[in-house]
């Protein structure tokens, strides 16, 4: 079975978003899916990375929306490696 596991960079990623009880809220809006199926989340991939990403739903009057950055292990695991708050309507740039 799948596990989800926290890279070393997401907990700092998650603290300064403001704890785990805000990211907590906002990470469930995309848990099951990828538990289920974390190919089906946009890939970037180039020479130097291959990473996928998914972005949570805004959560009204609590926290924006987060963008979530994870690999797949080659246990089939997927590992949040960093999050961080999503501009309204952009594709993340993992470019830089």
């Amino acid at each position: 079975m799948r596990e989800i596991i926290e890279g070393q960079f997401f907990a700092k990623c998650v603290e300064e978003l403001g704890g785990y009880r805000a990211v907590d809220l906002a990470l469930e809006t995309i848990m099951e899916a990828l538990m289920q199926n974390p190919y089906g989340f946009p890939l970037v991939e180039n020479d130097w990375c291959r990473i996928r990403y998914a972005r949570t739903a805004m959560i009204e009057g609590y926290i924006p929306p987060i963008v979530v950055a994870f690999t797949i292990n080659e246990d089939n695991n997927v590992v949040l490696e960093w999050a961080e708050i999503a501009d309204e309507g952009e594709t993340p740039d993992f470019s830089t």
